[in-house]
């Protein structure tokens, strides 16, 4: 019932956000890109990485209950005993309570979907988030998603006051707002898959509000890594045909514009190589094996994300 909803929910939120693209505006008369934007962006990736950390967190939380549970229980065999054959160490700490405060999220990642390929973005506060100490319960991870999802709100709300005097595209505009809002929703509903597949399309529109100021980010390669994360979206759903023209399409756009970024000879046969190596993943219904290769697809297509090293 999860892939059937979840394929409706791609067809129509994506699908009916294909809008036309806005004409542009000669570069050297827009306005500077807003900080907002960019940090909208990341807390976007970094909200999508802790929706689909949260079975590893629960993993982790379980194993260091029940390490507590046999600590406690054998603390009370230990007090049972008399003080003079009681070992001194074991006066102190159990094995069992030294393990659990071993306990990291790090070793209990289990069941993600896109987090590594969110990983490849290499975006700080992503990166930190196996190294924060475990909280005690799951409801404290959900809590500061949701604080999270306030931040993404008011940042939205800078962004629509800087697009008021650029007349962005109403269309981008209602598409982004109607993922947010039901991203809030299925957060609200504790909902790991939609919330991630609502936040993976406010990027796209993020990256088409980038055509409307002077930036230094390539949107072909933004959009790129966009798709990439619906491919392997898609293909956790069991859609691998519609994963495969989803990648097809970025092989296409890039070798349409090969002039452009072939001219970096080693980045671009990297990228076309992880790019082929993908497909065949998705060619072969490997969940796993797309799950590896597409973080290498997403850091190859990052040594192309400054417009220094292309055109946009």
């Amino acid at each position: 019932m999860r892939k059937i909803i979840s394929i409706l929910l791609f067809f129509v939120l994506i699908l009916s956000g294909c809008a036309k693209p806005a004409e542009k505006t000669s570069g050297s008369t827009l306005p500077k890109e807003p900080k907002t934007l960019q940090t909208l962006q990341d807390s976007i990736l970094t909200i999508m990485a802790k929706i689909d950390l949260m079975p590893s967190i629960n993993n982790a939380i379980e194993t260091r209950n029940k390490l507590t549970e046999i600590s406690f229980q054998k603390e009370k065999e230990l007090a049972s005993l008399s003080e003079s054959r009681l070992p001194e160490a074991d006066k102190l700490k159990t094995p069992e309570d030294i393990e659990k405060d071993k306990v990291k999220l790090s070793s209990h990642i289990i069941n993600t979907c896109i987090y590594p390929s969110l990983l490849a973005e290499d975006i700080d506060d992503l990166n930190k988030l196996e190294k924060e100490p475990l909280k005690f319960k799951l409801e404290e991870y959900w809590l500061d998603i949701n604080k999270d999802l306030v931040d993404i709100h008011k940042d939205w709300n800078s962004l629509q006051a800087s697009m008021s005097e650029v007349s962005a595209d109403p269309e981008y505009i209602k598409n982004f707002e109607t993922n947010l809002n039901s991203l809030t929703d299925s957060i609200g509903q504790y909902n790991i898959f939609d919330s991630i597949v609502y936040s993976n399309n406010m990027t796209k529109y993020l990256s088409s509000f980038r055509q409307y100021f002077k930036t230094y980010t390539n949107n072909d390669i933004d959009n790129a890594k966009y798709s990439v994360r619906k491919a392997v979206l898609l293909c956790d759903m069991e859609s691998y045909e519609e994963a495969l023209t989803t990648i097809t399409s970025i092989s296409e756009l890039l070798n349409s514009k090969a002039d452009i970024y072939s001219k970096e000879k080693e980045k671009f046969a990297k990228l076309k190589y992880s790019i082929q190596a993908l497909q065949k993943s998705i060619e072969n219904k490997n969940l796993k094996l797309v799950q590896i290769n597409a973080p290498i697809v997403i850091s190859n297509l990052s040594e192309f994300m400054q417009k220094g090293t292309s055109e946009n």
